[in-house]
Order: structure tokens, then C-alpha cells, then sequence
């Protein structure tokens, strides 16, 4: 292999497994991996120049249409992950889970880790798992900023 695809090679490496390795040790990988391709499923994993603007190093979000099916597996991973969080904010609704903001501790110095969960009425949720510079505070402010 001559240098120049041998750079691009071990580049193209390095990217790869830091985006496995963001989820390592998290039971809520599971569920993006599971259900990623599933119908009424939608993934969204953001484009590094969008992360940079939010001071972001990863952002996924996996949102169910109906997520019935999906729901005992996504509240079983969220009870192992949380048990791990620093913070733990939750509303509960006769017995279960309806939103949920847990911050982890941050794998590397300065690299926030947060997981977010909501449900609605019509039986749709959304798991969100973020990493990045951001703080709680910024994250706060993001997510309840006025859209124009």
C-alpha cells in the first residue's frame, strides 16, 4: 500500500472506531443497532460540521413511530444506563417512564455524555444519546430554545 492510501486508511479507522466506541459500555447501543432499520424508525446521526456548531463530538437520535414493541427493551436499557448517571431527572406517570435526562460520566476530560428519552400520548418516543464540550446547561438551552 503506498503512504497516501495507507494515511487515508488508518484515518478512516480512527473515525470508525471512535464512533463505536462513544456507546461502548452503554445498554442503549443496543437499541440503536436493533431497531435502526426498522419501518416507522427513523435515525438520525449528525454530520461533524452540524456537531461543531453545538459543540458536539456525537449526536444520535432513533425516534419510533409506534414503539410498542421496542418499549420493553428501551425502559430495560435505560434502568442499566441510569444507574451509571451522575444526574437523573425523570417524569413518571403511572409507574412509567414519560421523559427522561440522565449525564453520564465523561469517558475523556471535558467530553460530556448525556442521555434523553421522551414519550408522548400516541404511544411514539425518541432516545437521544449526546457527547460532546456542551454542558447541562447548554443542552438545556438548546433544547428549549425558540424556533424562529
Amino acid at each position: 500500500m503506498n503512504k497516501p492510501i495507507r494515511i487515508i486508511f488508518i484515518i478512516l479507522l480512527m473515525g470508525i472506531s471512535t464512533s463505536l466506541y462513544a456507546q461502548q459500555g452503554l445498554q442503549i447501543a443496543s437499541v440503536f443497532q436493533k431497531y435502526s432499520k426498522h419501518k416507522g424508525v427513523t435515525m438520525v446521526e449528525l454530520s461533524n460540521e452540524m456537531l461543531e456548531t453545538y459543540e458536539m463530538t456525537l449526536y444520535k437520535s432513533i425516534s419510533f413511530k409506534n414503539a410498542g414493541k421496542a418499549m420493553p427493551l428501551i425502559l430495560r436499557c435505560l434502568e442499566i444506563d441510569k444507574k451509571k448517571a451522575k444526574k437523573v431527572k425523570e417524569v413518571i406517570l403511572d409507574g412509567e417512564i414519560q421523559s427522561g435526562y440522565y449525564q453520564l460520566p465523561a469517558i475523556k476530560e471535558d467530553i460530556n455524555r448525556f442521555i434523553l428519552f421522551k414519550t408522548s400520548k400516541k404511544g411514539n418516543a425518541t432516545l437521544i444519546y449526546i457527547e460532546g464540550e456542551l454542558d447541562a446547561d447548554d443542552l438545556v438551552t438548546m433544547l428549549f430554545m425558540k424556533k424562529n
